[in-house]
């Protein structure tokens, strides 16, 4: 596995944990601006989009590698689809946040303080804003059902098609190890042949997952993105962005942690 693959994960966290110290101390910081906080969310954005951009490079050199990534614990890659998190997970997140603050302020919730509870985070979204959530979910819903479909079509295609003929003339050239080194003396002319097809046809297989991964990661870019800076308000998108990242980061620390108990790292 190539060195900058792993970097580039590594250096991801690392600015994930910078940026999730940086929010922390904002939200701490009741007397800073809109303004500042919204630079700090995009900044943010930067870092993701910069991150989604050194992964779009990298896929186009081994598409495959980022659905079993070696640089996670098995744990996180369980949870993976396509390459990453479902970009429908950031609006569960959401909702998961206000159904807990909800909970968490009943009380005044059934003695009717609601001009009380709408300066509470997440708690004060309007008619409008869940609205257009709810809209943004069903959009993400049918572009992640559509990039699922996707990856259906070129798995079955790769098998149905292309490699079956290529078995079979591999089994008529006599050559039955399919993975046989292509500097190997052995083969006749029919079963180099099939080899190069075989080679062309994984070729394309990658390529075809290389394009999933950078659609993928686009839509989760572009459904963060709309959620943080043209639904929420700064302060919700803040309050959103600490608790995504805290998540994310406890969830990698636990999977390493359970991968070294299991001896698998």
């Amino acid at each position: 596995m190539a060195r900058r693959f792993v970097s580039c994960f590594d250096n991801s966290v690392h600015i994930q944990k910078s940026d999730l110290s940086e929010l922390l101390h904002a939200s701490a910081s009741p007397g800073m601006t809109e303004a500042e906080v919204r630079a700090i969310i995009e900044k943010c954005m930067q870092h993701y989009e910069d991150y989604s951009e050194q992964r779009r490079a990298l896929a186009h050199e081994d598409g495959a590698i980022f659905f079993s990534p070696p640089w996670c614990p098995s744990f996180e890659n369980s949870m993976l689809w396509i390459g990453g998190c479902r970009p429908s997970l950031a609006i569960r997140l959401l909702y998961s946040i206000t159904g807990s603050e909800m909970d968490a302020h009943l009380e005044e919730f059934l003695k009717g303080q609601y001009g009380q509870l709408a300066s509470v985070g997440l708690m004060g979204l309007t008619a409008r804003q869940l609205q257009m959530v709810n809209e943004l979910h069903e959009r993400t819903l049918r572009a992640e059902d559509r990039l699922s479909s996707q990856l259906a079509t070129i798995q079955e295609d790769v098998a149905d098609k292309p490699l079956l003929p290529i078995i079979t003339r591999r089994q008529q050239a006599g050559t039955n190890n399919l993975f046989v080194s292509a500097s190997s003396t052995v083969h006749t002319n029919n079963g180099d042949h099939a080899d190069r097809e075989m080679e062309m046809t994984m070729q394309t297989y990658d390529e075809g997952l290389a394009r999933l991964v950078g659609e993928a990661d686009g839509l989760r870019l572009s459904t963060a993105r709309t959620l943080l800076t043209e639904i929420l308000s700064p302060r919700q998108a803040m309050e959103l962005l600490v608790t995504a990242k805290q998540l994310h980061l406890s969830l990698h620390d636990l999977a390493v942690r359970r991968d070294r108990q299991l001896g698998c790292g």
